[in-house]
């Protein structure tokens, strides 16, 4: 019938659902004559009712009263109608390869199966520079290769689907067998062969629902027969099984993978999916991310599904994958063909991740507020730093709520899956490190990030420590106790090795209770053991018994395993909460690689480039300290900051942080700070004390967002009494502005908080300090004033917030 259909030129279900098939009704029993069927033209007119019929089902549409008044099925993506139909893909046939000729990428060939018309299509999915913008690297492409059809020959292969067969054996197996245990485990009940998607034998190269052919039964089609997911017997094409997970570490707790994500820079939350099974009792996350980089794994780029790119808001982009869960753990990709492709024909793979990746649509510049607001993406310094502030401040508030267990997990990952590789990368640092390696700069912030996190997660594994211990978190943690030897006492569940013996009783193995601890003759301890049915054993020396395993009790009762689980739990907390003090300990900061990359006298682009993002993170952290202890607001907000100020704060930042980063002497870092802020101050006195073009004056503007319909520009002439001029007055008109008011809010309030930072105080107790606010003001020109005095005994209180 799709032979016939095609054959007038109708290529979609728009034409079929419209076209006038009357005149064509003894040209298709003519047809069928051909193929040895015999049918009447009044059978002939039911058949072509149900081809508009059909396509009307697919369009969703009523262009025919009399016949297409029915629901929409196999709808357009982005339309919610339901479960969508999926087409048999051949998985004998479809295989993915790497492509020597492209540089290994992945290239996956797709035979997928009509089975109404027993049409098998071809297609081939290959990586190529994508077309969706200049910087969106590589992308998916699913090139059409044509269809091939049954041969004549075989057509006595074809079966009934109403006759169903009887099932074969399946192909699984229904025993598992565990080495360890010998336990055997036997899968019973009906409809065993559910989850398989064939019946009959599993040949290499079986098509078909009861898997009736093989390859060589299909010809290549003589005429060009099309393919759409909306044609007759089509639908949605599967890209690959599964899009994520691929290994088992793929698949996270929400809250692991947060902590994850932050560490690397959020570029793991470019790859995630959340699924509606639930891990460990919390939300999961499938991330098919390497937990040493933050980029996808080896396995997951040897897979098509990774270089399907999305549409964003571009219009001009036409979305044709969709992402379904075949499963409650999993996630694959669904092809949809809307435009008829031809034998040839190319299209790259686009999918809508909708409103879910919005966050990093913007972080990377095109999302709406970057397109109709002017937002810019985190390639703009400024603009990351205030992304990053506000997702600090989520993490911390995140980790003072985690639990004990919660913070074992956190570390135990962060030290067996996280840190070793990270540590390892990053010193390649100072012994040269390529350009080309795009891993390794966000591996340099996150080995400095997992240090940030490893404190705060510190400072609440104390606290809840310290509330067990009535307010004291200083108590030992071992309660003095740091052996790893074994002391049998009281209470305690032992394993009973065949005793006793020589007595008429038969000698006894299995788990035991210790009662009581006597000595014998010798002096050596003896016990006296409870067993679960209430029956004892006395005298048993320590050389029968053994701390039990968990094998050990596979004979005993359940109630004794969960009760042993317990005094487990307690006796190992001890050495577990040694353990992931330790593990903080291990991620301590240490900036020698930084140094010796440094002093190797080499130097690279590569290396440029993490000196700068170090020195912009821990910028951000000290950012964070200072919000967080109230000396800072709103940093770099333009509403309350000038350009001049923003200019001033960032490079006060950076010399604190490359204080901190590379070590450097007290005495030049406060010489520097008060040399920055009597240079900005002296540039702001010249643009004050001279009428000034547009672009000078700008400096001193703060932005005005009260009018909605525009931004306005505006200038401080009298704080008292909250006189504003636009630059665009001043300009016209200049009136002096309030020169007080700048060196006091936007120079002082901008530099001594992150002068407050240090410890300035030298050795010798007799030495002035390195740096006050008295010196700061001196050298910006600035004298007492009401708000100033006000000011310093505000701060008299603030102590220095970071270690040297």
């Amino acid at each position: 019938d799709l032979q016939f259909i095609k054959s007038q030129h109708i290529t979609s279900d728009e034409q079929l659902a419209n076209f006038d098939w009357s005149p064509f009704v003894n040209r298709y029993v003519a047809h069928l004559g051909k193929m040895r069927r015999k049918i009447s033209s009044t059978e002939a007119i039911e058949v072509m009712n149900k081809w508009r019929q059909g396509a009307c089902l697919a369009l969703g549409s009523h262009s025919r009263e009399d016949s297409c008044n029915f629901p929409q099925q196999n709808s357009r993506l982005g339309k919610d109608s339901g479960t969508p139909e999926m087409m048999n893909t051949v998985p004998n046939l479809s295989l993915t390869l790497a492509d020597e000729e492209n540089e290994g990428f992945p290239r996956r060939t797709i035979f997928t199966y009509d089975r109404s018309n027993y049409i098998l299509y071809e297609f081939v999915a290959s990586v190529k520079d994508s077309m969706c913008s200049a910087n969106a690297g590589k992308g998916a492409f699913l090139t059409y290769k044509g269809a091939k059809i049954l041969r004549a020959s075989s057509a006595w292969k074809k079966k009934d689907p109403r006759d169903i067969p009887s099932m074969s054996q399946t192909r699984k197996p229904l025993e598992a067998i565990f080495s360890t245990s010998g336990a055997t485990v036997t899968l019973k009940g009906t409809n065993i062969h559910s989850d398989e998607l064939h019946y009959g034998p599993e040949n290499d190269d079986c098509v078909g629902l009861y898997r009736e052919f093989v390859l060589d039964d299909f010809v290549d089609a003589e005429d060009n027969i099309t393919f759409s997911s909306k044609h007759l017997g089509c639908a949605l094409i599967e890209l690959e099984s599964r899009y994520a997970p691929l290994l088992p570490i793929d698949r996270k707790t929400d809250q692991l993978f947060s902590l994850k994500d932050f560490i690397f820079s959020h570029e793991p939350s470019s790859w995630r999916f959340d699924v509606t099974e639930e891990i460990n009792g919390h939300p999961q996350v499938v991330d098919f991310t390497d937990d040493t980089t933050g980029a996808p794994h080896d396995l997951a780029r040897a897979h098509m599904s990774m270089y399907v790119n999305e549409v964003g808001h571009n219009m001009d982009l036409v979305e044709n994958v969709s992402a379904c869960c075949p499963s409650p753990r999993a996630v694959a990709y669904y092809i949809h063909i809307d435009k008829p492709m031809a034998k040839g024909d190319t299209v790259e793979l686009l999918v809508n991740y909708k409103g879910q990746y919005e966050t990093m649509r913007e972080r990377r510049g095109y999302g709406k507020a970057n397109l109709l607001h002017g937002v810019k993406s985190d390639a703009h310094d400024i603009t990351r730093v205030q992304r990053n502030l506000k997702d600090r401040f989520l993490v911390e508030e995140s980790i003072l709520k985690f639990t004990e267990d919660e913070i074992r997990q956190v570390m135990d990952f962060f030290k067996t899956r996280v840190w070793d590789g990270v540590k390892a990368a990053t010193s390649t640092f100072a012994t040269g490190c390529k350009d080309g390696d795009s891993n390794l700069l966000r591996q340099c912030i996150a080995r400095r990030r997992m240090y940030w996190l490893s404190k705060i997660l510190k400072a609440r594994f104390h606290e809840l420590l310290g509330r067990e211990r009535g307010g004291s978190s200083s108590l030992p943690l071992l309660d003095g106790s740091d052996s790893e030897e074994c002391i049998f006492q009281p209470g305690m569940f032992v394993f009973v090795n065949d005793w006793p013996q020589n007595d008429h009783r038969p000698p006894y193995t299995g788990i035991a209770t210790i009662t009581s601890i006597s000595k014998n003759k010798l002096n050596r301890n003896v016990l006296e053991l409870s067993l679960s049915d209430g029956k004892s054993i006395e005298s048993v020396p320590e050389a029968v018994v053994t701390v039990p395993t968990h094998d050990d009790f596979k004979d005993a009762p359940k109630r004794t395993y969960s009760n042993w689980m317990k005094w487990k739990k307690q006796e190992d907390l001890p050495r577990m909460r040694l353990k992931v003090l330790k593990g903080f300990d291990t991620m301590k900061w240490d900036p020698s690689f930084v140094w010796d990359g440094l002093s190797s006298g080499s130097s690279s682009e590569m290396q440029t480039n993490i000196i700068q993002s170090l020195r912009w993170e821990l910028s951000e952290e000290l950012l964070f300290l200072l919000m967080t202890n109230k000396r800072l607001s709103h940093p770099f907000d333009e509403k309350t900051w000038c350009p001049l100020s923003v200019l001033l704060l960032t490079k006060c930042l950076h010399l604190v942080a490359d204080f901190l980063l590379m070590g450097r002497d007290k005495k030049i870092l406060s010489k520097a700070l008060t040399g920055l802020a009597r240079d900005a101050a002296n540039t702001m006195k010249n643009i004050i004390n001279k009428i000034a073009n547009a672009s000078d004056v700008g400096n001193l503007a703060f932005v005005d967002k009260s009018n909605k319909q525009r931004v306005v520009q505006v200038l401080i002439v009298e704080a008292v009494k909250t006189n504003k001029l636009t630059v665009e007055d001043y300009l016209k008109k200049p009136q002096p502005l309030d020169l007080e008011w700048y060196l006091v809010h936007q120079f002082i309030l901008a530099v001594h908080p992150i002068a407050s930072l240090i410890d300035w105080r030298s050795s010798s107790s007799t030495d002035n300090p390195l740096y006050s606010i008295e010196k700061l003001c001196e050298d910006v020109g600035l004298e007492d004033t009401s708000y100033l005095n006000f000011y310093t005994s505000k701060v008299q209180d603030w102590r220095p917030l970071v270690n040297q």
